[in-house]
């Protein structure tokens, strides 16, 4: 080879080049960014429309079905979700992976902006997002301040805590949750109003006329301009009690101004105890790691304040932690499987220097991939690392190859080390810049897959992974034989008495089976129809539910209870569960709940003996039965993005009541929880609760010159009360003020019905006069999925794949009537294992195509790259062996190690094949050439084999997982080694088989050409 040629005559080039790439490489990887995941740009748009004091149910009529409908038209959509809550209406917009996510987003808000005519008066923006907001909080913080009062600690931590890390780059926004926050609260007398004449949107007016702030321009005086600026503030509470609203009254002669606190209905506790303290979430686009760490320098430098200084910080939940923890994971067991082939690679060659010029392919390899990654804009994430250990056995596989062909020619030939390096480079380039193109090509399928999410996934492990291998040729067919060659001869190479018995073995078994060729076929087939019965007899699960360490107990009232009846429910709850803290391996629990909803997230402790699933199941079994309350787990299991749901396996409900729906998701869960495989059986839809509604008389209001508007801005503010658009200021925070009706929390329907309404003649009247009122039940919330209104029941499995549960579902279902108009259908996750499924099956068959075609231009033959294919299916028939052995599931994981097995098995085949031609060039005949390529080339084969195998034995007996609580890589792992191991076993006797079967096929028609084509001799 040219390159190899100009190496080894030029060593200081070469050894420079090679400085310049570790440093680069080096410089490279301290600036990486670490994070979780990959970022991905996901194909999403998402419009919200905040809208107040409004049922679900007509916010739904009014506002969620005009937005959709003109959403509807909007180019490029994929699916189209819908959550409307009494509050706010939030539409999910999954787009086609081929649209731009930008031009989606604007076209999106001039639709909707399109339609405002449409849409109430009162809204007035919507919100546009081309990402999802975080979730979950990267921190949490809990706050022991016991010398503080709650008030002055909640102050403390908003003015000395929130603002600062709110300023952090990366946070999007901090939350305090706990302690008590007050307001200024202004109840109105009724009877006071009605007596003075007076209506509460008199005293709101003259609330927002006198707090203002504006700018009225400016004034030159002295060739010096001077701002004027009108400020009319409130700064003590007094000044509100003595607002004149006439002459000789004042809001306080009407009202009673006072502070109080704000609605407790949204309670927290950690471990059982009220709990004060912040959650910091960041930005969708921000590095995890350096946001976490930055915002725990600046927790730290706040709590030194002097104001805080009795006060303790607790770190209760840090994701950033989770992660380093999962890459340190995957680095040990990375240096591991390093070590481990180096040892091998030492075993096989038994000289010091020779191996460790080999194992240095590993590190130097790895050092130029990082400098690639980070030029390329990639992270060091949980995937990309998993590439990066994928190629820690492969990466010596090259430089195997050469050392190998560089030492036959010195042992065999008798040639000088400057002859042996470039004779023996040589003879071996081609084969394996072949095998190493035929690993790179079966990634390039991944445009096939149908998700970003997928694609994204498979190139970050691809690009390390093809990147590392290809660098690891570069120093191959430079760095390994410039430095071999010159070498001292010295002593002879040791003798390898195993390896010289088992080569004299080989060629036996070999020349036998190829004197039994037919019955040697006969046996293959045998051996490969066990491979289907071990496939038989496998668990398929694509999608796995993660063994997470933190679990999420969800539990909904139907209807609304009092809080003190909900407080017991939770006191019940978590007595129970901190009861079990120790025995079930649970650290930190943290509650937080209302009227009639509660979520408990609890934390697992390493060293916990119990799995998550089995904590859940006996969690659950723990729960009081309490009639109308559901407790659930929200589930983990990673399906595609988008949801609208938890994450669970289940049903999907559509019609057009969600009430309706709720009613027969009841049903559906008492059939599903009689099924032993299906546990945590849930709905994720909210509960309902009753409304107090308001009917207007037409007539009446009409003859009296009330609007309805105006008429329900009062009941309103009796119910809800209002918020001013400016506070009490106290210089270094503002508390809100509310105008409310005086003991509106304890307000009879009788008072409601006596509330004086202004009319515009000056006088009052009764609401009675001019509305009645009912109670009705509301929903929370309304999902709707591509314009339809639905409700999904879910569930968890238990001992049971899939599809066996999707059969499980249609028998038990076949029987159940729905009402006219309504209809189930099998949830997304059915169809999701499925497409998962065939889009790796599409994967694997592209790549196998890519392979042959490769082969096909190296051998310039379509007939003996055949001969090499078969090693890949058999490399399958390993893979299902080999997961039944060991009781393996097949999972996405093992799906994308078969991916990879199809270019790495066919590495052995090419490189005995090359051999075998080259012998059978130098005029060897075929089944000569083929024993002495067998024997040439068997070390070589198994010292690959045996490095790539003890590289992955960290995974494959570990269980390091995607993110240190995602899926785990031991499937991946095993399927490699069970695929490659078998395929080479295989590969040393079919592969020459195959050759002999297709090369006479080949003479055959060759033979019946020429005969055909010969011209005929005339008769004579």
């Amino acid at each position: 080879m040219i390159v190899s040629r100009a190496a080894i005559r030029r060593p200081v080039t070469v050894a420079m080049a090679f400085v310049a790439m570790v440093i680069v490489g080096a410089f490279a990887g301290a600036r990486m960014s670490v994070e979780e995941y990959p970022d991905e740009e996901k194909p999403y748009v998402g419009v919200g429309v905040p809208y107040q004091s409004s049922s679900p149910q007509e916010i739904e009529r009014n506002v969620t079905r005009p937005v959709e409908e003109i959403l509807s038209t909007l180019g490029g959509i994929d699916r189209m979700f819908s959550h409307t809550r009494s509050d706010y209406v939030w539409v999910s917009i999954a787009l086609d992976d081929d649209q731009d996510i930008a031009t989606k987003g604007i076209e999106a808000k001039e639709l909707v902006e399109s339609i405002r005519h449409r849409l109430p008066d009162d809204i007035r923006h919507f919100n546009i997002r081309n990402r999802d907001d975080e979730s979950e909080p990267i921190l949490s913080f809990v706050i022991s301040a016991a010398e503080l009062g709650w008030l002055d600690a909640w102050r403390l931590l908003d003015a000395r805590v929130r603002q600062v890390l709110e300023r952090v780059p990366g946070v999007n926004s901090v939350r305090i949750f706990g302690g008590e926050q007050r307001y200024v609260r202004v109840a109105l007398n009724p009877g006071r109003l009605e007596a003075h004449g007076l209506d509460v949107l008199d005293v709101e007016r003259r609330l927002e006329a006198e707090n203002f702030h504006l700018s009225a321009g400016h004034i030159d005086q002295a060739r010096i301009e001077t701002q004027l600026r009108p400020l009319g503030k409130f700064t003590e509470i007094q000044d509100i009690r003595d607002l004149p609203l006439s002459p000789d009254l004042t809001i306080g002669d009407v009202a009673e101004v006072t502070y109080a606190p704000l609605d407790e209905s949204d309670q927290r506790r950690l471990n059982g105890e009220d709990a004060l303290g912040l959650s910091v979430y960041k930005k969708p686009e921000a590095n995890l790691v350096a946001v976490a760490e930055a915002v725990e320098e600046a927790a730290d430098a706040a709590a030194e304040h002097a104001e805080l200084a009795s006060a303790t910080f607790l770190t209760v939940g840090n994701n950033a932690e989770s992660v380093i923890r999962a890459l340190d994971n995957l680095i040990q067991n990375g240096i591991i499987g390093g070590v481990l082939s180096a040892i091998v690679l030492f075993a096989f060659i038994r000289r010091f220097i020779p191996s460790l010029l080999i194992a240095a392919t590993v590190p130097l390899a790895l050092v130029a991939t990082m400098g690639a990654m980070y030029f390329a804009g990639l992270t060091l994430n949980v995937l990309s690392l998993v590439g990066l250990m994928l190629a820690v056995g492969l990466l010596v596989d090259n430089s195997v190859v050469v050392s190998e062909s560089i030492a036959l020619k010195r042992r065999e030939h008798g040639l000088s080390p400057f002859e042996a390096a470039d004779r023996g480079v040589t003879e071996v380039g081609t084969a394996i810049t072949a095998g190493t193109l035929t690993t790179i090509v079966v990634f390039a399928p991944t445009v096939f897959l149908n998700t970003v999410e997928s694609t994204t996934a498979l190139a970050n492990v691809a690009i390390p992974l093809c990147t590392s291998i290809a660098a690891s040729l570069l120093i191959a067919t430079t760095l390994i034989p410039a430095l071999l060659a010159r070498l001292p001869e010295g002593r002879r190479e040791p003798r390898h008495r195993i390896f010289e018995r088992l080569s004299v073995v080989y060629g036996k078994v070999v020349l036998f089976t190829l004197k039994h060729r037919y019955s040697a076929l006969l046996v293959a087939a045998l051996v490969a129809s066990a491979g289907w019965f071990a496939y038989r007899q496998l668990d398929v699960n694509m999608n796995p539910q993660s063994d997470s360490g933190s679990l999420e107990l969800r539990f909904w009232v139907r209807g609304t209870m009092a809080l003190e009846r909900m407080e017991g429910i939770v006191d019940e709850v978590e007595a129970s569960i901190l009861g079990a803290r120790e025995e079930l391996g649970i650290g930190d629990v943290s509650t937080t709940f209302d009227y009639d909803r509660g979520n408990i997230f609890m934390t697992m402790r390493e060293d916990g003996k119990y799995a998550a699933s089995v904590v859940q199941d006996r969690i659950l079994e723990m729960m009081p039965d309490v009639p109308n309350v559901n407790f659930y787990f929200r589930s983990k299991r990673r399906g595609r993005d988008y949801r609208d749901g938890d994450g669970g396996i289940g049903v999907r409900l559509i019609g057009d009541s969600t009430a309706r729906l709720m009613d027969i998701s009841e049903e559906m869960i008492e059939i599903f929880e009689t099924v032993p495989n299906f546990t945590n059986v849930h709905t994720q839809s909210e509960s309902s609760r009753q409304d107090l509604v308001l009917r207007v008389k037409p007539e009446q209001a009409g003859q009296l010159g009330v609007t309805a508007q105006n008429l329900a801005r009062s009941v309103s503010v009796a119910l809800g009360g209002v918020q001013m658009r400016r506070g009490l200021d106290h210089g270094s925070w503002v508390d809100d003020i509310h105008l409310e009706i005086e003991d509106r929390d304890d307000i009879r329907i009788q008072d409601l019905m006596r509330l004086p309404i202004f009319l515009p003649d000056g006088d009052t009247v009764a609401l009675e006069a001019l509305a009645d009122v009912e109670f009705q039940p509301s929903l929370r919330s309304i999902r709707r999925e591509n314009r339809e209104t639905n409700v999904t029941v879910e569930f968890s499995l238990k001992d049971i794949t899939p599809a066996a549960a999707r059969a499980e579902v249609e028998a038990l279902l076949e029987g159940f009537e729905m009402p006219a108009g309504y209809r189930w259908e099998m949830g997304r996750d059915f169809d999701f294992e499925a497409e998962q499924f065939r889009d790796m099956l599409i994967m694997i068959g592209a790549a196998i195509l890519l392979v042959y075609m490769l082969m096909a231009a190296l051998f310039e033959s379509v007939l003996f790259p055949s001969a090499v294919l078969f090693s890949i299916a058999y490399s399958a028939v390993g893979v299902m062996l080999f997961l039944w052995v060991t009781g393996t599931p097949l999972t996405m994981m093992a799906m994308i190690g078969m991916v990879l097995l199809a270019g790495i098995v066919v590495n052995n085949g090419i490189v005995l094949l090359n051999r075998t031609f080259q012998l059978m060039r130098d005029g060897t005949p075929r089944e000569e050439a083929i024993v002495r390529a067998g024997r040439d080339r068997l070390r070589p084969i198994l010292m690959t084999a045996a490095t790539t195998v003890a590289g992955l034995i960290p995974l494959a007996v570990g269980d390091v997982r995607i993110g240190g609580t995602g899926e785990s890589y031991m499937p991946m792992a095993r399927a490699i080694i069970g695929g490659l191991t078998f395929a080479t076993l295989i590969t040393l006797l079919l592969t020459p088989l195959l050759f002999v079967h297709f090369d006479n096929l080949k003479r055959a028609a060759v033979a019946f050409w020429r005969e055909a084509t010969a011209p005929r001799q005339p008769a004579r």
